[in-house]
């Protein structure tokens, strides 16, 4: 079975040690098959999506049915616009999966700051394409800085397995989030999923 890479992108103000970004990592990278890599986004408290997006694309060289994107809040939205620039470059591109928490694709009333973000625009139907319908975006219900309405609208849009926690906050560490075994096994039942449908 071919080697599965999972990059896991980061939020607004974070690096690749916060929250449950390095347990995560290192439980992929114990499976016999799956390789992770999480991306240090340039100028997290000052993020610019010009800067965020090139990150992307100097990043992850390969996008194939192999390559799976695990996102957080701020960084949901620049897969999404990444991928959706990419789909438009070249209709055949195709991923494994994505993995979604705390998403978001509208302004987010209490962060002005990334209005730039969501201007740009996501082509939801080039993704629903080009993941095959493989996506599946997690919310709390008392998430205070990404609203849960508008990660159950990004659910909408996206056609995603929805999954809505009661009262885990911004899934950050302040949250109780250094470890989060239920991302570990959405991400293994969306490669899981991906497997059954012939890949």
């Amino acid at each position: 079975m071919t080697n599965k890479k999972i990059y896991i992108i980061h939020g607004f103000g974070a690096t690749p040690e916060d929250h449950w970004f390095p347990w995560l990592a290192e439980k992929i990278n114990e499976l016999p098959i799956q390789q992770a890599t999480t991306l240090q986004m340039p100028n997290p408290n000052q993020p610019d999506p010009d800067q965020w997006l090139a990150k992307l694309a100097q990043e992850i060289p390969v996008l194939d049915e192999n390559t799976y994107l695990v996102a957080h809040s701020l960084g949901c939205i620049t897969t999404l616009i990444y991928l959706s620039q990419i789909f438009h470059q070249d209709t055949n591109v195709q991923i494994g999966g994505l993995l979604l928490v705390s998403g978001f694709s509208t302004k987010l009333p209490e962060l002005p700051l990334l209005d730039s973000f969501t201007k740009k625009g996501v082509d939801f139907q080039a993704i629903k394409q080009l993941t095959h319908g493989n996506i599946t975006v997690l919310a709390s219900a008392n998430d205070s800085i990404v609203p849960t309405e508008l990660t159950d609208q990004l659910a909408q849009e996206l056609d995603a397995d929805y999954y809505r926690k009661k009262e885990n906050g911004h899934f950050l560490a302040e949250d109780g989030y250094i470890e989060f075994p239920l991302i570990l096994t959405l991400l293994k039942n969306l490669i899981k999923q991906k497997i059954h449908q012939g890949s």
